[in-house]
């Protein structure tokens, strides 16, 4: 995996030495604060901004730079954050701020910034989304984005520059949490935290920027192998053979037929198993299920009018669920143990494309009535998920009572933007809500500055798509968009329930046999909405950070 830059850390301005650094980078609420700085480079900060404050009221409140001879690179950066306890302010504000900062600095030819935290947030009276229990790591998160480049850029720069290529922005960052905040190994370990989550979100997005030919499935396979092969207690399984899929994947292979007349574009299934270092601590199995069509052109149900831009990005379901796995693999988290299903793809139109009207069985015996080939995505996660139902059963019949659950992670619909934006959702089943499991995601979302909606499935979605004659069991979705479907994120977890078989895993099922399932729609928050004018979106390692917080304990 791609090494990160070095971060040194400090709890006191006063120990920053000049020599470490290229540019200050200071990120604060208000300009007023800066002021009462004292002592050593933090009274550089306030005799810097002075002349500034004086002629311009507006000084401090949008990013800049101001020459100052007694730090290093001469040179600070100020990053407002604003304020931190209004309604709707979250510790994404911090974020912003960082990041901000930390590219003006780059941009102005830094390549060894120190970032001043000036003040811990509040920690009382604030918002309800106000998590800022993890504010380092979001703002050290922050700071290695600003930094990365990524694989494809990095491909491109070493090809055309051989050994002088520079393949990351920087080569340390300096991190000064002044004032009131943690010990110094309190804030050792929260980077230490962080670094470990950034290893695995840049795998993601270096697999997620891919374009369809650099990232064909079995390239991602490749690239996925290659980041975790030396992990300790991470274990790679592929599975090419079409024989072997269509035996075991029946809804994944008659997906990608189109496909097969090129062998580079055949679908492949990415297995990842994590095992914790020390057994005796592991408190849950976590199983997880990732969508990956490296490219979707809708199938037979053609996508149109300008709909296909932008499909390479349908793999980042399973891009996230990677760097998770990668990123458990580098923390060496104890309380955990994971499997993982990552179905690889290309959603191709043929002569042997699958039809609407098809009738295919699933893993579970279901029958499934397609109706839109565009709706691939949950016939590539149906037949994993299926398999994780069945690993959970057959792990209680044999005496292991460990809590499990499966998580999908998918870019499956348009409709969760339609609804919310550049969020994005959970939908759980009766055992997952009762459980809360949805919710802890949220929670995380929140303090990794990653938020998501708890969307709530209703027994309209299980209706929609219950079999109305003899000769199906399940419809896999209607012939219309998502955003033009009235429920359009949240039934399909009724149809993967129903196709998979979770169906008999249900509240009414039992203790003994339920089991929790929380389909995790990344639409929204994989990518960051943001078209660089007819460029693609920025892509933003969702949702990595948010499963971190929400499984890992150390």
């Amino acid at each position: 995996m791609q090494a990160l830059p070095k971060i040194n850390t400090y709890t006191d301005l006063s120990a920053l030495k000049t020599d470490s650094h290229d540019a200050l980078v200071v990120v604060y609420t208000e300009t007023k604060a800066l002021s009462l700085l004292e002592g050593g480079p933090a009274a550089t900060v306030a005799a810097a901004i002075q002349p500034f404050v004086q002629i311009d009221k507006e000084f401090g409140k949008a990013v800049a730079l101001v020459p100052a001879a007694s730090v290093g690179g001469g040179r600070i950066v100020l990053s407002p954050i604003g304020s931190l306890d209004n309604d709707t302010d979250d510790v994404r504000k911090i974020s912003d701020a960082v990041k901000a900062g930390m590219r003006r600095a780059i941009d102005a030819g830094s390549k060894r910034p120190a970032v001043v935290l000036t003040e811990a947030p509040p920690s009382g009276d604030v918002g309800p989304d106000a998590d800022y229990s993890r504010w380092i790591e979001v703002a050290v998160l922050a700071a290695l984005d600003a930094s990365y480049t990524t694989l494809v850029v990095r491909e491109h720069l070493a090809a055309t520059h051989g050994a002088d290529a520079v393949l990351e922005k920087v080569a340390s960052i300096d991190l000064v949490v002044h004032g009131a905040g943690p010990s110094k190994a309190e804030l050792d370990a929260a980077v230490r935290r962080a670094m470990a989550i950034e290893q695995g979100r840049r795998l993601a997005v270096d697999i997620g920027y891919g374009d369809p030919e650099r990232m064909t499935p079995y390239r991602c396979a490749e690239t996925i192998k290659a980041a975790v092969e030396s992990l300790p207690g991470v274990a790679y399984e592929e599975i090419k053979d079409l024989d072997v899929i269509k035996r075991e994947y029946p809804l994944l292979y008659n997906s990608a037929r189109a496909s097969f007349s090129e062998e580079r574009t055949w679908p492949c299934v990415v297995k990842l198993e994590y095992r914790s270092p020390d057994p005796a601590q592991v408190k849950e199995h976590l199983y997880f299920v990732g969508k990956g069509v490296t490219y979707d052109t809708g199938g037979i149900s053609l996508k149109i009018g300008g709909a296909m831009r932008g499909m390479s990005r349908d793999k980042l379901g399973a891009c996230g669920v990677a760097g998770f796995v990668a990123a458990t693999g580098v923390m060496q988290e104890k309380a955990v143990n994971i499997s993982s299903i990552l179905a690889f793809e290309r959603n191709s139109i043929g002569p042997n494309s699958l039809l609407p009207d098809e009738v295919v069985v699933s893993r579970a015996g279901v029958r499934v009535l397609i109706n839109d080939t565009d709706a691939e995505g949950r016939l590539v996660m149906t037949d994993p998920i299926a398999e994780c139902r069945e690993r959970i059963m057959a792990a209680r019949a044999a005496g292991d009572r460990t809590p499990a659950a499966i998580y999908t992670a998918a870019t499956l619909t348009g409709h969760v933007i339609r609804a919310y934006g550049w969020y994005g959702a959970t939908v759980a089943n009766g055992p997952a809500r009762k459980g809360g499991y949805d919710r802890r995601l949220a929670v995380s979302g929140l303090a990794y500055a990653d938020p998501f909606e708890n969307s709530v499935m209703r027994r309209e979605d299980h209706q929609f798509v219950a079999a109305r004659t003899d000769r199906e069991d399940v419809y896999q979705s209607n012939d219309k968009a998502s955003t033009m479907t009235d429920r359009g994120h949240q039934y399909p977890a009724a149809f993967i329930i129903k196709a998979s078989g979770l169906d008999s895993h249900s509240l009414a099922s039992g203790s003994n046999a339920a089991i929790p399932f929380v389909h995790v729609d990344v639409a929204g928050s994989a990518e960051d909405g943001c078209e660089p004018g007819l460029g693609l979106c920025g892509i933003t390692g969702s949702p990595v950070a948010t499963f971190a917080g929400a499984f890992w304990t150390s």
